[in-house]
């Protein structure tokens, strides 16, 4: 027996299913292409040769047969020897490694071969049944003198094993082929290739044809080690619709013949980005591959080197061919380290350049992946500088040499800060902006606002209680800077619930205890209590004054303790209160305010103070507008100084835009 099929199937990565029907036409295609290239030569194979595929469908749409008809040389005698060795070397040099009879084997039960060659004596007609499993594997031979035809053959492969059965739509076969044969397509050695399923024929030529630019020839030297080495990289823009594994990559190619799967660019170069709905493709060829190539032609026999060596070239030949394209990405890519230095200002410090930093990019990162990469930057950067500050730490003393490295250390430490500093300036900045943007009506038809509680989370998140410190849980700023020093406050939570033996549910918006982040024994620090109204009300539904007053009342001769359980506040009638009041000054609640305990209005008619002997009370009352403008101009000198604008201003803006689409 000539075949060890099941041993050399089992040894060999063969592929499955509908993979496998694709690789079976795939495979006899090439056949018949070699066969073309022996009777015509390869450099007329495109002029005179034609591959003829037949798919034959059952009624559910499964594959019943598949005839593959061509021109070539026929089975001659070497290749009927090479046909029935399992290790036959006879196409070797053309890239042919016997692999297609294992795939049929694997898939079909009966395989059949009609052909015709050309022989001294004239015309011989040659047919047999393909049978591995026999002892001669050639079954049903047949040889029969021809007065007239010309040479050629037909493989049929039927009987689809039931394992393997499955649907294939006609532009899958179109697509597989345009893939592997793609290479020879674009060298002009490529048959006339037709394929008809269910009566309707398809050109495989015309196919790739209507999809393909004009295609431009690079040649390269390349030292793999061993010497140089001539590459050839065939670029061209295709139609995105030509082949999903096609598009955008590059092909490695032996003897004219795909090897492997294309190795994607796509994403490397942000190739989804390219003009007019193309797609790129770049073709790699050469003696060197040609004589690397492995059996199965799914790989090459390269070292590691080489293979770097290999993709670098390639890589750089591709960037070459796109570099419009690639000027295209840097300037977005700079535009978009712009912005996110101007977001984030402590990134600024992980370049000098910023057209050297973009340099070093690959051209398809995009925001968040160039985000990422600053990020990650910074804190390699933050890591060495805590390294260094230990290491310098452990020293009993600053010699010259160890000073100088201390002063490098506190220069970059102190450059980090004024980035650190402007980072906050910005977030403040885009606080600001989107507390403005609240003030506007929530329904421009309904004129309605949104509620209080909206701005109330803006400033200090409702329902929790704070310690001093906790900065970057709240933004008590834009209310007044000096609450965030207070040493515990709390958000919407009930009085009980801060004190001890009080039954009160009331809830003020905020309270503060103990300025200063500490407890003083026996002192009155003075309590804050903070309420806010609902932006727009031409009048509140309950007296804000009385609120406050109330929240007193129910606080005086009261202990607080905070989250642990500690006593923090021993509250008594003596204890000095700071109430704030933040509402819309309209005209109803200017009445009401104006005939309260807070009826004298401020300089700037933005508000009104006043005092609570009872209560030993100070309260002030002031616009949203009023907190909002203070915050920004006690800010605005940061603004200024990284060209910031006003957010105030930014939001009038917007909202004028607004109504102008609205007209």
């Amino acid at each position: 027996m000539k075949f060890d099929v099941i041993g050399r199937i089992n040894n060999m990565s063969l592929p499955d299913g509908k993979t496998a029907i694709l690789y079976s036409v795939y495979e006899a295609v090439s056949n018949s292409i070699h066969a073309i290239n022996d009777r015509f030569t390869e450099e007329k194979a495109a002029e005179l040769g034609h591959v003829d595929v037949d798919i034959a469908v059952d009624e559910h749409g499964d594959v019943e047969s598949i005839s593959i008809i061509d021109n070539g040389v026929g089975f001659i005698a070497e290749n009927l020897r090479s046909f029935e060795t399992s290790d036959s070397r006879y196409k070797y040099k053309r890239g042919g490694k016997g692999v297609g009879r294992f795939i049929w084997m694997k898939m079909f039960d009966t395989i059949q071969i009609e052909s015709v060659i050309d022989t001294d004596d004239g015309l011989l007609s040659r047919s047999f049944k393909f049978v591995p499993e026999e002892q001669d594997s050639i079954v049903d031979l047949k040889e029969v003198r021809k007065s007239k035809g010309d040479p050629g053959t037909k493989i049929t492969l039927s009987g689809l094993r039931k394992e393997h059965r499955g649907r294939i739509r006609p532009s899958s076969y179109l697509k597989d082929l345009a893939l592997h044969f793609f290479p020879q397509f674009i060298s002009g050695t490529l048959p006339d290739v037709s394929i008809t399923y269910r009566g309707e024929t398809t050109r495989l030529n015309d196919f790739i044809e209507d999809q393909v630019d004009d295609p431009v020839e690079q040649k390269l030297e390349v030292d793999f080690g061993d010497g140089k080495s001539e590459l050839r990289v065939t670029h061209m823009f295709v139609d995105t619709t030509i082949s999903t594994n096609l598009r955008n990559s590059y092909l490695l190619t032996a003897h004219g013949r795909l090897v492997g799967e294309p190795n994607s660019l796509e994403r490397k170069y942000a190739l989804k980005e390219l003009p007019d709905g193309k797609a790129y493709v770049a073709v790699v060829s050469g003696e060197f591959l040609d004589a690397r190539v492995d059996q199965e032609r799914l790989d090459f026999k390269l070292t590691a080197a080489q293979r770097d060596i290999l993709q670098a070239a390639v890589l750089e030949a591709a960037e070459g061919f796109l570099s419009e394209h690639i000027h295209r990405m840097r300037a977005r890519q700079k535009s978009t380290v712009r912005m996110l230095v101007e977001e984030h200002p402590q990134l600024a410090t992980q370049f000098t350049d910023i057209d050297n930093y973009v340099a070093g990019l690959s051209p398809g990162m995009d925001a968040e992946q160039i985000g990422q990469n600053l990020f990650v930057l910074l804190y390699r950067e933050e890591r060495n500088l805590r390294e260094r500050i230990d290491e310098l730490d452990q020293l009993e003393s600053l010699e010259p040499e160890s000073r100088a490295l201390a002063e490098e250390v506190l220069t970059e430490i102190s450059n980090q800060e004024k980035h650190r500093l402007a980072e906050l300036v910005v977030k403040r900045h885009q606080v600001l902006q989107m507390a403005n943007l609240l003030l506007k009506f929530k329904d421009d038809e309904k004129q309605s606002y949104h509620y209080e509680r909206v701005i109330h989370e803006l400033i200090c998140p409702m329902g929790e209680m704070y310690r001093t410190g906790e900065l970057s849980k709240h933004n008590l700023w834009m209310l007044d800077d000096s609450l965030a020093g207070y040493e515990f406050f709390a958000s919407d939570k009930s009085i009980k619930s801060l004190t001890v033996d009080t039954e009160s549910r009331k809830e003020p918006d905020l309270l503060f205890f103990n300025p200063l982040g500490f407890r003083r024994e026996g002192t009155s620090d003075p309590v804050v209590v903070v309420e806010f109204k609902r932006p727009g009300d031409e009048k509140p539904s309950q007296d804000p004054i009385g609120q406050v007053l109330g929240y007193i009342e129910e606080l005086q001769n009261a202990k607080v303790r905070d989250m642990d359980g500690e006593v923090v506040s021993d509250i008594s009638e003596a204890t000095p209160f700071e109430c704030i009041i933040v509402s819309e000054l309209t005209n109803g609640t200017r009445r009401l305010f104006e005939k309260s305990l807070a009826q004298n209005p401020t300089p700037d008619g933005d508000g009104y103070y006043g005092w609570s002997q009872r209560h030993n009370a100070h309260i002030r009352v002031i616009s949203f507008h009023k907190m909002l403008r203070d915050a920004e101009l006690r800010n605005q000198s940061f603004f200024d100084q990284l060209k910031l604008g006003s957010p105030s201003l930014a939001a009038k803006k917007r909202a004028a835009r607004k109504r102008e689409k609205k007209v």
